[in-house]
């Protein structure tokens, strides 16, 4: 397979990173399977391109990002508002755009949301490690999957996909306006109980699913630090174990820490339960304080959602 050069980084923005749909089957050796922040924008992203699922994007999180492009190529722009533009011509969001060698491509900052994606038809060829693409700094796997982007750096595709890109790729496809989210409305986030939910008192337990919540300043793809009420006297720390996707941890402090596709593979704290995949794609598109509140969901429910949506993006 034949590669060439696709986008010359300019300006990296805050936190652009590389991201397909993580490293799995890893974890018992401490490898985390990091994985769009947002899996409902990354595979739209990748779906109105015709890329498959696993192709691997740019995640942009809170914008100022800038590129320049290197070879004709067709792009999706989806996730957060940032008011991108191409050559100083604003770029619809949600949609794909056809870019020529020279253009520019900029990112403002985030106005809605918090992170965006920017897929290319035929994904991003940059080199993985252990069957992934995914960047995760903290595991320092290699420098290309440990390391956000920075200026200069060139991001390849194949040539076949510049070649297929520019003669029969449609001109334009739009995501359908009722798959849009709105990342300003007020987010409740679905609890799938775990076993040790029955260590909080009926009191921990009410108090959990009736507080409002608000993001604090330690927020990131490993987790969201929740400020508010907090919840007295719980369960101490236990032996760890292993610490799944969307994870509800109850501190000693007593407001709940959400982990997300950063996280640790381990943990001591005691947890209420977990949000589901969808859910953690909502959590990471809130700013620093907005509200959170909590719901028990059907676990039966929640998993006929995440099955429908797995076959409809075909993952």
């Amino acid at each position: 397979m034949t590669t060439t050069s696709a986008f010359k980084i300019i300006k990296p923005g805050i936190y652009s990173l590389i991201q397909d749909l993580g490293r799995f089957g890893y974890q018992h050796l401490g490898i985390t399977p990091g994985g769009p922040a947002d899996l409902h924008a990354y595979l739209w992203a990748n779906k109105v391109l015709s890329n498959s699922s696993n192709m691997a994007s740019i995640e942009i999180h809170y914008g100022l990002i800038s590129l320049e492009v290197l070879a004709d190529s067709c792009i999706s722009i989806c996730g957060a508002e940032f008011g991108v533009t191409i050559n100083n011509k604003p770029a619809f969001n949600w949609q794909t755009h056809h870019v020529k060698s020279g253009d520019i491509i900029q990112y403002g900052a985030a106005k809605t949301g918090k992170c965006g994606y920017l897929a290319v038809f035929g994904g991003l060829q940059t080199q993985p490690n252990h069957h992934s693409r995914s960047t995760v700094i903290r595991d320092q796997l290699s420098q290309i999957t440990s390391t956000p982007l920075i200026a200069g750096q060139c991001l390849p595709i194949t040539s076949q996909a510049t070649k297929t890109a520019t003669t029969e790729l449609p001109i334009e496809v739009a995501v359908p306006r009722h798959y849009i989210p709105n990342y300003s409305t007020p987010l409740t986030l679905g609890l799938l109980p775990c076993y040790q939910w029955q260590r909080l008192n009926s009191k921990q337990q009410q108090q959990l699913l009736s507080n409002t919540y608000q993001i604090s300043a330690q927020a990131n793809r490993m987790g969201y630090q929740l400020t508010g009420e907090m919840i007295t006297d719980l369960p101490t720390a236990q032996v760890s174990e292993g610490i799944a996707l969307g994870s509800v941890q109850l501190p000693a402090n007593g407001l709940p820490i959400i982990l997300l596709q950063d996280r640790q593979t381990i943990g001591g704290y005691p947890k209420a339960g977990v949000i589901s995949a969808l859910d953690c794609g909502r959590l990471a598109q809130r700013q620093q304080g907005a509200d959170i509140n909590f719901k028990l969901e059907n676990p039966l429910f929640s998993r006929y959602k995440m099955q429908a949506f797995k076959h409809f993006f075909d993952f």
